[in-house]
């Protein structure tokens, strides 16, 4: 009897063992290095230890399991528990994502910061997202977006006729349109190349992405536009939520809010300081310049969202929050 008791408890510690030492399914399409991807880790380890091995993750980095688009579709079937997901990508199954995703709505980084944290916000974003088969867990800020170029600019009119890469957002094609630019939708993964082979003239995004990406190498100028912020969201399959239940979901949530809350006080400073390091180790160029021309080409796109009905609610909140005429 006793040594049938000690080979079910062998048997149920080996169980256990193995549990422990299952991971979850975490896609993303950004390399594993840079402040968001120190970030996934840490968020990662912490979760780990706090659910004594119950919740791994295994990451799949640099658009290995595809493209957003891609891996969004099996966080949603549940083949993949979980991914960074940007809120361009996300604003083609949700309105609402555009209006976060709007030239110059966030003016500070401490504006971004309030906004983002509002409940109304978060709730706002993400009241349909059950409908679409995910859920939220939290954001990560990345910085402001400029634009850089692989020929000489100096001022924002010198981006007339220039084949912009971008994301396949209508928000974002809109906004380089207004700019005087050609937007070339084009994947992370092609762009250095892109640049090389002169496919595109530049790209928009964080300027960290100069020297994180290398991007620097073929891009030696700058423009300092601070357009947007474009914003990382970490979602979850609903299977996913279910499985590990509520306990641990709390783990999760919690972690995730430090890190978010990290990525706003770190996310402006590596962009500007991977800048500088871009100028000076890859000699970019940096050009700050009298945005208000660019400003002023997008105001069509305020007055559109407000007459979407399922945009000028959030629309109406952020700029309450920021205390800016509507």
């Amino acid at each position: 009897m006793l040594r049938k008791t000690l080979i079910i408890a062998g048997v149920l510690a080996a169980l256990s063992a193995g549990a422990q030492a299952a991971s979850y399914k975490f896609a993303t399409n950004i390399a594993n290095s840079g402040t968001s991807a120190d970030l996934l880790n840490d968020f990662a380890k912490r979760v780990e230890e706090r659910t004594e091995g119950r919740i791994s993750f295994k990451f799949f980095w640099n658009s290995v399991l595809g493209s957003q688009e891609d891996y969004l579709q099996q966080i949603q079937s549940g083949v993949v528990d979980a991914g960074l997901v940007n809120s361009a990508t996300l604003e083609n199954l949700i309105p609402a994502f555009s209006v976060i995703n709007l030239p110059y709505m966030f003016r500070t980084a401490d504006e971004y910061g309030k906004v983002m944290n509002a409940p109304e916000v978060r709730e706002t974003l993400f009241k349909t997202a059950a409908e679409h088969r995910f859920a939220p867990l939290g954001f990560l800020s990345t910085g402001f977006r400029s634009i850089y170029v692989a020929k000489p600019v100096a001022t924002a009119a010198d981006l007339a006729g220039l084949k912009i890469r971008t994301m396949p957002s209508e928000t974002y094609i809109e906004m380089l349109k207004r700019f005087g630019a050609v937007p070339t939708p084009l994947g992370r993964s092609e762009l250095f190349a892109g640049l090389q082979q002169r496919v595109v003239d530049g790209a928009e995004g964080g300027l960290a992405g100069l020297l994180d990406g290398k991007l620097g190498e073929v891009a030696k100028w700058a423009l300092v536009t601070n357009q947007t912020r474009l914003t990382d969201f970490a979602v979850t399959s609903l299977k996913f939520r279910e499985r590990i239940g509520a306990a641990d979901l709390k783990v999760l949530e919690e972690e995730f809010a430090r890190v978010s809350a990290t990525s706003l006080a770190v996310a402006d400073a590596h962009q500007m300081a991977a800048a500088q390091q871009a100028v000076e180790r890859l000699g970019v160029t940096l050009v700050t310049v009298d945005t208000t021309p660019l400003m002023k080409a997008v105001e069509p796109m305020y007055q559109k969202a407000r007459e979407n009905e399922r945009m000028r609610p959030l629309l109406e909140t952020i700029f309450a929050i920021e205390g800016r005429a509507l």
